[in-house]
């Protein structure tokens, strides 16, 4: 099996050689439970798109700094790609930035809101062959400054938080999009509230600091996201 992966995170300020960036973090995530996958790297945010995405039998979308409003080509080019990869029926799981920009690509609204940080539970209405081991609920690491205000009725939302109604959706058998992240660590996760701290208050930061002690259900999700991209 051969999965592209759409890095959108343009490099951070500081990023060093070595450094492991999101792309790493989903193939470090879904590789355990997908033994003899090759998967591709696309630096999407600086322009590098793979010339027909449905030569992949699957594409997963990253989280990113950048917001889906930005008004810049590399992402106007992500939104035709992914109804490119829809209307093939081409397998595609995204995260955070890539779930908004499926939503927008559909014709949904993404808007800025209050940041969503620390370990937030999913409540998940609608149980798919997929989900195994089941589960009608999943914490998982957030911080996002944007959100899916209204979904596209081409998507079914599958789970959400009454902080982020859109929490994660779901298109026939093909697309899975959720807000919050499997695949980062409570170690990424302090080193992320440094970085925006001057962007939020200290008990915000506190509360996700303390949150993250209890850890997330990554690794549960994780073996979901491989089933559905396997299946």
């Amino acid at each position: 099996m051969r999965i592209a992966i759409y890095l959108t995170n343009p490099e951070p300020e500081g990023f060093k050689a070595g450094d492991q960036h999101y792309g790493e973090m989903f193939e470090d995530m879904l590789r355990p439970h997908m033994g003899g996958t090759i998967f591709e790297h696309f630096d999407v945010a600086s322009g590098e798109f793979p010339d027909n995405p449905n030569d992949f039998d699957a594409v997963v979308i990253t989280g990113s700094s950048a917001f889906v409003t930005d008004d810049d080509l590399w992402i106007e080019k992500l939104f035709e790609h992914i109804r490119i990869i829809d209307k093939s029926g081409t397998k595609l799981f995204a995260v955070c930035f890539g779930h908004q920009a499926v939503a927008a690509a559909f014709g949904g609204i993404v808007e800025h809101r209050d940041i969503v940080l620390g370990t937030p539970r999913i409540d998940i209405s609608e149980d798919c062959d997929w989900m195994q081991p089941a589960a009608r609920s999943m914490r998982l690491f957030a911080g996002n400054f944007q959100q899916v205000v209204q979904a596209p009725g081409s998507l079914q939302v599958i789970g959400s938080h009454p902080d982020c109604p859109v929490a994660m959706t779901i298109k026939a058998d093909h697309i899975l999009t959720v807000q919050f992240h499997p695949e980062l660590s409570a170690t990424y996760m302090r080193t992320y509230v440094d970085l925006i701290a001057d962007d939020i208050t200290a008990e915000c930061a506190a509360s996700a600091l303390k949150s993250f002690e209890g850890g997330s259900d990554g690794y549960i999700f994780a073996k979901w996201a491989a089933a559905f991209l396997i299946n």
